[in-house]
């Protein structure tokens, strides 16, 4: 094998390798438009590499934060070097389906992304390459220890020290924009008792079921937690002082209906 075959032997060799590896990439003109879109592209959003070339990028991928990536670019393109975008900035740069949703804490992927000049033989800058790395595993678990951080384990309310952050950053909201904001807060009547009487499990038991209680009837903006041992906060953020005694009342009559484990 001469010089010259083994060269193109070994251009073979990278060109099949950019295309099966396990990362997306993409190259694109200044105007935006692909001229290289491989494997791991094609198989996550289902545009083939005939489809997308010469085709623009917001085009093919309507989802992509569009000012956003731009920056990015044109940064890139005016410095000559490297952009770098991580899952916690933008989770879901590219909509793509997450291919392991039921381990998942959400059923998109989550993306790194790595943008890098490619300069032409005059030593000018017209094309960009795009580097997409699949990092759901690596995201779902930290999203996962930090909601297990954050929740209480025998109730599924928040914990104190999370519902503690949560209250400043509303408190400090409210003193921003001169809202209006309540908390309630209760406790078992004579839990100890239960507890000496009845043993911790039954008492566990009791706090888990008035647990539901809050949590079946909390709004999307609301903070519910468990203060500590049978005691429970709620945060509502909007809320009149009127409107938080309807909703303490309105708990209590359900806590009060509620067949807890020695009866009502």
């Amino acid at each position: 094998m001469n010089k010259e075959e083994l060269d193109i032997t070994n251009l073979h060799w990278v060109l099949q390798i950019l295309q099966n590896i396990e990362v997306g990439l993409i190259v694109f003109d200044r105007d935006y438009n692909v001229k290289v879109w491989n494997g791991f592209m094609e198989n996550h959003s289902g545009i083939s590499s005939v489809v997308a070339k010469d085709e623009n990028l917001f085009t093919l991928l309507p989802t992509l934060p569009k000012s956003w990536f731009q920056y990015k670019t044109e940064s890139v393109l005016k410095l000559g070097i490297q952009a770098h975008c991580n899952w916690q900035q933008e989770p879901h740069i590219l909509n793509f389906e997450n291919t392991r949703p039921f381990t998942a804490e959400s059923d998109l992927m989550f993306q790194n992304v790595t943008l890098f000049p490619l300069f032409s033989t005059d030593k000018q800058i017209h094309h960009i390459c795009a580097l997409v790395y699949d990092v759901s595993e690596e995201a779902n678990n930290l999203l996962k220890l930090k909601t297990i951080s954050q929740t209480d384990a025998l109730t599924r309310l928040v914990n104190r020290g999370h519902w503690q952050t949560l209250f400043e950053q509303e408190f400090l909201r409210c003193k921003r924009y001169e809202d209006t904001a309540s908390v309630i807060m209760m406790d078992i009547d004579h839990f100890k008792q239960v507890n000496d009487t009845y043993g911790h499990q039954i008492g566990d038991r009791a706090i888990q079921l008035i647990a539901d209680i809050i949590l079946g009837s909390q709004r999307e903006t609301d903070a519910c937690g468990r203060y500590g041992g049978e005691e429970f906060v709620i945060l509502l953020p909007k809320t009149s002082l009127n409107d938080a005694v309807l909703v303490a009342e309105r708990l209590r009559k359900q806590i009060e209906e509620t067949l807890l484990p020695l009866g009502k």
